[in-house]
Order: structure tokens, then sequence, then C-alpha cells
């Protein structure tokens, strides 16, 4: 079993993944608004490069305001033709990211840029969301917390606290705790490109704190402080920006 996160439309990346391994497991965020790297992505596609550059500027600048004013305007003439031209593209992006993984069995949990109503209508048989759940693979229970933090970009995936909290709670007790954003610990949550502290769980940490299970799994920060941290006797692991890495995690490398 080998886990990946943030996948972000890295077609390429996919290719690269090893066949021998077991199930694939893909934490969150299949397709690709915008890569703060260079701005690509389905907003650069519909908006264009200047206006991307932009939000991408206003982003690192935590100008959450100012952001939402730029969107608005952007979004102010031929909003109809624009909300197709952005559907239509996630429609695409998910049906090739799931062509690529055709061949593997697939365990996902939705990120916060995932639309759950699209990922449903174009996920392929051998793809199971497995939100909410618990996965016993190889001696280890693996439990299963998906949907992004609130935040004032609002995207797709997100979910309030409350809802990712009861979660949690229904888990109970298992050995490996795996979300799309990590707890909420400032090592792991800061980005050092977009220059901000991302999103992270507080009750995530929390249900760590209590629980404390061996491993605790996660994507979401591209770029953090720490890939690796400890709370207590739980260690957390990042398992990389996908689109960018090609990383993964292989089950095979933890033990309990």
């Amino acid at each position: 079993m080998i886990f990946i996160s943030d996948v972000h439309h890295g077609l390429d990346s996919l290719e690269n993944l090893p066949s021998g391994k077991g199930p694939l497991v893909i934490l969150g965020d299949l397709i690709n608004w915008i890569d703060y790297r260079n701005g690509d992505g389905i907003a650069k596609d519909v908006f264009g490069e200047e206006s991307v550059t932009k939000l991408v500027e206003l982003r690192k600048k935590h100008d959450f305001t100012r952001r939402k004013e730029l969107w608005n305007e952007l979004f102010s003439k031929d909003r109809e033709v624009k909300q197709t031209k952005i559907e239509e593209s996630i429609y695409r992006q998910y049906r090739e990211v799931f062509d690529k993984i055709k061949n593997f069995e697939v365990f996902l949990i939705p990120g916060n840029v995932d639309s759950l109503k699209i990922l449903e209508e174009t996920k392929t048989d051998n793809v199971t969301n497995i939100d909410g759940e618990i996965l016993e693979h190889k001696g280890f229970k693996i439990g299963f917390a998906g949907g992004g933090v609130p935040t004032p970009i609002n995207a797709r995936g997100e979910i309030p606290e409350e809802e990712f909290k009861s979660k949690l709670e229904n888990l109970g007790d298992i050995d490996i705790i795996c979300s799309h954003a990590p707890p909420y610990v400032d090592e792991l949550i800061t980005d050092v490109i977009t220059n901000k502290k991302e999103q992270g769980w507080k009750s995530l940490k929390k249900f760590i704190q209590d629980k404390e299970p061996k491993f605790s799994i996660f994507g979401d920060v591209h770029q953090p402080k720490a890939y690796e941290w400890k709370i207590g006797l739980t260690k957390c692991i990042n398992v990389g920006y996908f689109r960018s890495s090609s990383n993964y995690l292989d089950i095979e490398t933890l033990s309990i």
C-alpha cells in the first residue's frame, strides 16, 4: 500500500507510480485549481495569466479582502460562461487522473479543492471513496477523515470543524489516522512558499493526543516547515506535494 496526496492533476507524476506496491491511497486534492509556484491550473485557463498572478500575490500577502474583491471582478462579466468552463475543466481533470490510475486498486478521501459531486460522477470502478471509514491492511487499522479546513477562500471541499471532528470520533481507536490536512501544529501547517500558516485541524491534534495512534498521515501543505513531527507517541508525516515531487509513502516503511 502506498500513500500520496495533492495530486493536483499531476499526470506525469502518476505515470511514475510503482505498479507492484499494492493499493494506492490518495489523501485528497486530485484536481489543480492554481499551482502557486507558477500559476498553472484551471483558474489560469479561465481567467488568464495576469489575473492569476495577482491572485497568487494577494494570497502570499494574506490580503484575502482584496483577493475576494478580485474574484468578484473576474466573475462580474460572462459569469455563466466562466462557470461552465470551470466545471468542464474539473470534469476533464478528474477523468484524466482516474484514467492514469485505472490499473490500481484505489482508496481516496476528498481534499479542499475537490468537488465531491464531480469526483463521485467521474471515478472509475477501481476507485473507492473511503472517507469516514476504517480499512485493515497487513496488521494496520487505518482510519480516514477527509475534507478541507474552513478558510476565507471557501473552497469546494471545505467542511466545518465539527463535521470533521465527528468523523474522527466515529473512527475510535486506530493505528493510523489519514486526513487531507495536518493536525494544527505550527511546523506542519506553515508553508514556506505561500508565506503563511495554511489550514490545519485542531480537532485532529486533540484526537491524536487522546487516542495516540501510531501514525498521522496527511498532505495539503505543499512546502511545510517540517514534513515529520511528533505529537506525544504519534509520528506525523506529510507525504508530500505529489504534483511536484512524485513522492509517495510506502506502508512497508512503517512499523508498529
